[in-house]
């Protein structure tokens, strides 16, 4: 099993945008950034692949299929919060509108 980047999402968007402008040689900019070829390679293909998220996340797909089942859980909640304050504000009318 390899070793983990310690380039940020950042980063290595940088240096596949570098690698895809053609500004300096692959060699040299994983050398410069301390990684290996293949693994610029494979930022380079996951960044085509699935855009900047996919270089943040390392998984592309998935990732994206992950954050928005995350979205979807938080939309969820906000919807149930919403209800129960749309409720306690209805009954809270009533008795205001009883005690008058």
């Amino acid at each position: 099993m390899g070793r983990q980047s310690s380039l940020t999402s950042e980063q290595r968007t940088e240096a596949v945008l570098c690698l895809l402008r053609r500004e300096e040689p692959a060699a040299k900019l994983a050398r410069r950034l301390g990684i290996s070829e293949p693994t610029l390679y494979r930022y380079r293909d996951q960044f085509l692949d699935a855009g900047k998220a996919g270089i943040a996340s390392g998984a592309g797909k998935a990732a994206a299929d992950r954050e928005a089942e995350r979205l979807e859980r938080e939309l969820a909640e906000r919807d149930r919060v919403i209800g129960e304050l749309t409720i306690a504000n209805r009954i809270l009318k009533k008795l205001a509108g009883q005690s008058l």
